[in-house]
Order: C-alpha cells, then sequence, then structure tokens
C-alpha cells in the first residue's frame, strides 16, 4: 500500500481534512500492509469504534498502516480516536512518521499504554493529547539504536542522520515531560523501565487506567 505524502493536502476546509485517495481504494482497516486480501475481523469492529491496535515493533509496514488507518477515522468523524500502544521498540523514522500524523489530524487522539513499550514509540505517545497506561504496563526509556552497512561514507552519513533524529526524540520527550533533554538522555542510556505509576511521576503519561 502506498501512503500519500505528508502532510496531506485537502481541499475544501483546511480544518477538516477530507478522504485521501489510495490507488485502488482505501485500505480495508483489518489489513496489514504487505497482506491484501487478509482481514482481521477484530480489528474491523474495534475500528468502527475508533479504536486502533498497535502492537508490536514499530517498523516503516507497520507505520505505514497505522497511520493510514488514523487518517481514514480523522476523515470519517470528529470525535476521539483511542490508539492502544504496545511495542517494545521501534525504527525512528517509522515512529516520527505516526507522531507526525497524529500531529495533523483533526479529531483528538487518546495512546493508551497496554504493554512494555519503549525506545522510538514512545515518540507516538507523546504525540497524543492524552495519555493514558494501563496498571501493569511499563516504560522502557532506551535510546534509539541502529546498525548501518554500506561503504565509509554511506555508512557516515546514515550515522550523522541518526544522530539527528536521536537528539529530536530527546527533544520531543523533553517538550512533553518538561524535562530537561539532558537528564532524559542519561536515563535512556541506562535503559531505565517505568512503572505506571513511575511513569505519570516521570511525565510521559498523565493518568494510570483501570479499565480502557
Amino acid at each position: 500500500m502506498t501512503m500519500p505524502s505528508f502532510p496531506p493536502e485537502f481541499p475544501g476546509d483546511p480544518n477538516r481534512p477530507s478522504q485521501p485517495s489510495w490507488p485502488g481504494g482505501p485500505p480495508r482497516p483489518g489489513e496489514r500492509s504487505g497482506e491484501p486480501g487478509t482481514a482481521d475481523p477484530l480489528a474491523d469492529r474495534l475500528f468502527e469504534h475508533r479504536i486502533v491496535l498497535a502492537n508490536g515493533p514499530l517498523d516503516g509496514a507497520r507505520a505505514s498502516e497505522l497511520s493510514g488507518r488514523l487518517i481514514m477515522l480523522d476523515a470519517a468523524g470528529e470525535e476521539p480516536v483511542t490508539l492502544h500502544l504496545w511495542s517494545p521498540d521501534g525504527e525512528p523514522d517509522a515512529a516520527f512518521a505516526v507522531a507526525d500524523t497524529i500531529g495533523i489530524l483533526g479529531c483528538p487522539v487518546r495512546v493508551l499504554i497496554a504493554g512494555q513499550t519503549g525506545g522510538p514509540p514512545l515518540l507516538v505517545l507523546a504525540a497524543a493529547g492524552r495519555r493514558e497506561m494501563m496498571p501493569h504496563a511499563t516504560l522502557r526509556l532506551t535510546e534509539p539504536r541502529a546498525a548501518f552497512r554500506g561503504d565509509t561514507t554511506d555508512v557516515a552519513a546514515r550515522e550523522e542522520e541518526h544522530r539527528r533524529q536521536v537528539d529530536a526524540f530527546y527533544i520531543r520527550l523533553a517538550e512533553t515531560t518538561g524535562r530537561e533533554v539532558d537528564e532524559i538522555r542519561e536515563d535512556a542510556r541506562q535503559d531505565r523501565l517505568l512503572t505506571a505509576d513511575e511513569a505519570v511521576a516521570y511525565g510521559l503519561v498523565q493518568t494510570v487506567v483501570a479499565r480502557p
């Protein structure tokens, strides 16, 4: 599935997005990227209630899928969308893509941490207007990592881009938590694990909920 460019262009009222177009028609809400024709009935039913599941490592394919679902729900109405996030790791590019998508939506987005989540996916959490966490979920504050292959020039360029993304990662978390960038960087390099109550105290989430 080829995603539209970001930010997408919406005709008409600039404050309300319209339905984006996909070649061959929009994806079914239960379809996974790269698996056309395979639908998940549970995802379909949740989609009808404006709930999106994001489970597993956040890579490019999953980010494209999540962004598409969020845009479709935004085009369908102004009611809040709930994103259940359970993602222990991911790619910085993918996490920034989903976070930036949330930033352009007209409808409110609530992120509920449902299991251990950490690394780049914390950017998705930070982008939400409402950040909540289940009592037994955990957040792992860890620095985004990447491995590069290629010739010396190519590797050097990619390493520089990765350092830029890591700096942007810490800045986003600092803006969300109100903490200093250097403090968050040090905690991440120590691979700090936060319980739900500790995540509230840290400023990454706002509320611990017993029921979603």
